[in-house]
């Protein structure tokens, strides 16, 4: 039986690996089912793909620290807003953006970018979910968490 402390760190690592399951689902329908278009996209809309994917990278490592500054602030306004959601909510929007960057790949796969490209997408984003941590859930020095 787990304790307070454990299960919201567990529910995030069970989301986090979720996210990896549904990354591969995406690189096997990619590579399996897609088939490639006639005319592939130009290298420019390829470029420009490849760009908002890295920066959805980066937005996946530092929105979620940016959110907490604000969070504290929203939390001043709205007390149903517990330092757990607020947690929770930080570590999902890391993985969607992480998950996005995979997106990205899967459109550029579709429209029929280069294969390196596409790998590059599938790979970075992937190696972001598994090396990505949300950290400790907050009141687990204290050995409890509220779940309100």
């Amino acid at each position: 039986m787990e304790n307070k402390v454990q299960s919201p760190a567990l529910t995030m690592r069970v989301i986090k690996y979720s996210f990896v399951v549904c990354a591969f689902m995406f690189i096997y329908v990619a590579f399996k089912i897609l088939a490639l278009p006639d005319q592939p996209a130009s290298l420019p809309v390829q470029i420009v793909i490849t760009v908002a994917a890295l920066l959805c990278i980066e937005a996946g490592f530092f929105v979620p620290r940016s959110l907490a500054r604000g969070a504290q602030r929203a939390a001043q306004k709205n007390p149903a807003l517990t330092p757990l959601k607020q947690w929770m909510t930080r570590g999902v929007i890391g993985l969607a953006c992480f998950e996005a960057c995979i997106l990205y790949g899967f459109l550029l796969r579709f429209l029929g970018g280069h294969v390196w490209l596409v790998d590059l997408l599938f790979g970075i984003g992937i190696a972001a979910e598994l090396f990505w941590s949300p950290g400790e859930p907050p009141g687990a020095a204290q050995g409890n968490i509220s779940q309100g």
